[in-house]
């Protein structure tokens, strides 16, 4: 997940991979203000659902939210005010995903102003005491991203979360169709390895403009 700046817009990346035969079997799919999650076949039921399939972009008349599951239903508006305790109050009861990944819950919005824009990240994800939530204001600078993962580190169960702060990345693409094709082939497997890509969503959006979204999924 990415949110920045990039050709005089606000940006916001979403990346999905699968593991499974199940979570494999999906693709992105807009209906629409909403993008969401879901099976290209039966295959998909073999998993569990709530988890595989879900809204992962809603995009308001202020504003853009987007998150990796089901949890996203938390945020059915978006106030004029501090993004990132809007996240921090309407996740406030969630935990990661009960699966035996512990799969983190990462949530990002932006929101339009008279003042400007104003953007946020969110994260839950196991600890060694339990549960972990962490949110991070967001700065737009041109041509700068702000990206924040599920895991990090070897593929394990449970396999580790992703750690410390976003990661700071360019942006300087031009356009949301751009955007997504470049980082679906980014994340390309090497000759002989397993291609575990589900799908990539862009959006490009500029203050008082319609919203240009590309998306780019292995399954068509």
């Amino acid at each position: 997940m990415i949110i920045g700046k990039d050709a005089g817009a606000y940006v916001v990346v979403y990346g999905a991979t699968g593991r499974s035969p199940s979570s494999l079997a999906r693709r992105f799919v807009q209906k629409g203000n909403g993008i969401f999650m879901g099976g290209v076949d039966e295959t998909v039921k073999q998993g569990n659902q709530e988890l595989l399939e879900y809204p992962a972009v809603q995009m308001f008349d202020n504003g853009i939210i987007v998150a990796n599951g089901t949890h996203i239903k938390h945020i059915t508006e978006l106030q004029s005010r501090d993004a990132r305790q809007q996240l921090s109050y309407a996740l406030t009861e969630e935990a990661y995903e009960p699966d035996e990944y512990r799969t983190p819950r990462i949530t990002g919005c932006v929101i339009e102003s008279s003042k400007g824009v104003d953007g946020a990240l969110h994260i839950v994800r196991s600890a060694s005491d339990g549960i972990d939530h962490a949110s991070w204001s967001l700065s737009f600078e041109e041509g700068v991203g702000s990206y924040i993962g599920t895991y990090i580190g070897d593929d394990v169960k449970p396999t580790p979360s992703f750690a410390g702060d976003p990661i700071s990345v360019p942006l300087t693409f031009g356009s949301a169709k751009i955007a997504a094709k470049g980082i679906f082939d980014l994340y390309a497997p090497k000759v002989g390895q397993l291609d575990y890509r589900v799908g990539v969503i862009a959006i490009y959006k500029k203050l008082g403009e319609q919203a240009e979204v590309a998306i780019v999924n292995r399954i068509s």
